[in-house]
């Protein structure tokens, strides 16, 4: 946490060339935020804009106390945006939405709620989107891999509008594509997830900053998260079951080349054949070496993560047995 003094709720806005929307965010997002009880305090990242954005956000930010507006050197993207957000919060609960008012801060109180019922993260749910056609297609056959590949009956992973537990916020490494697979990591780790369904309205002004050349690299980033979660904990298992299956191709093929050769003298026209079976029986055993050294690195490196959380433990009970012992105590004198 930034500082030892925290307030309830930090709601943090990554921006980028949304100079048309700032002044009317800034109001709906105060707006919002002073409609609930307790403290809080509204954290504005300007993502290396190359219009008026940083220099409106540092004027909200000098006029409003409650508003704290950070610029970074260049566009790193979103995701860091986030992270930079996050690391200078000082909120229990942290929040994001995105800066083009499609999702409206009114509805913040969903989130909040859903957290209040024993959620450690609410995502927004964007049932009716009013975005174009094809980004509406993306996003369905994003969210479709998603359900395929995980099982996990995902609607909605990629919405901007997001409150979680300061616990789950500080956990998240988000640079690069991570920010989209927030609730894949969550409940990873073990934390409830929930989807609430939230409004969405047509963007009003400005240009989208995501455009439909961020697909392939969606898909790649969707690889490298799903291949961290499977195998965060035994990184050569997947090079090890891959180069096995090459291997035993590779070998299979041999054996079959093996004997036309001893059975008819001759294995013909099959030198290609002959030539992709040793090629995969060379590629497995790379791929089973590359396996082995993984496993042995990941053994081997200090301050491993083990990749699991933990929810309670025996300082826990402890402080409840003393707890109890004491109201005990008191009942007793009483």
């Amino acid at each position: 946490m930034n500082s030892e003094h925290s307030v309830d709720l930090s709601l943090i806005v990554p921006l980028f060339d949304e100079a048309e929307n700032v002044e009317e965010l800034v109001k709906a997002c105060l707006s919002a935020l002073r409609s609930l009880d307790g403290s809080f305090e509204l954290i504005l990242v300007d993502d290396g804009s190359t219009d008026e954005t940083g220099a409106l956000i540092r004027e909200a930010a000098r006029a409003e106390s409650d508003v704290l507006a950070l610029g970074l050197r260049r566009r790193f993207g979103k995701g860091s945006a986030l992270a930079a957000g996050i690391a200078q919060s000082r909120g229990v609960i942290v929040a994001t939405i995105d800066g083009d008012l499609q999702e409206d801060p009114a509805e913040l109180p969903k989130l909040l709620e859903a957290l209040a019922a024993g959620a450690d993260l609410a995502t927004g749910w964007r049932q009716d989107r009013k975005d174009p056609w094809h980004k509406r297609l993306q996003s369905s056959v994003f969210n479709g891999l998603i359900r395929l590949s995980t099982g996990r009956q995902i609607r909605d992973l990629n919405c901007g509008f997001k409150a979680m537990r300061r616990e789950l916020a500080e956990e998240l490494r988000l640079a690069g594509g991570r920010f989209r697979f927030v609730t894949l990591l969550a409940n990873w780790w073990g934390y409830r997830s929930v989807e609430v369904p939230v409004t969405h309205r047509p963007r009003q002004r400005g240009v989208s900053s995501f455009g439909g050349n961020r697909f392939p690299g969606v898909f790649i980033d969707l690889i490298a998260v799903l291949c961290l979660i499977r195998y965060h904990s035994r990184p050569g298992h997947l090079f090890i079951q891959l180069g096995s299956a090459c291997g035993i191709g590779g070998v299979t093929i041999c054996g079959y080349i093996a004997y036309l050769r001893l059975a008819e003298g001759t294995i013909g026209f099959r030198y290609p054949l002959l030539a992709l079976g040793v090629l995969l029986v060379a590629i497995g055993v790379q791929l089973i070496a590359t396996g082995f050294l993984g496993e042995w690195l990941s053994y081997r490196r200090d301050g491993q993560d083990d990749g699991y959380r933990v929810r309670w433990g025996p300082s826990d009970e402890a402080v409840e047995g003393r707890a109890a012992a004491d109201d005990e105590s008191a009942g007793g004198a009483a």
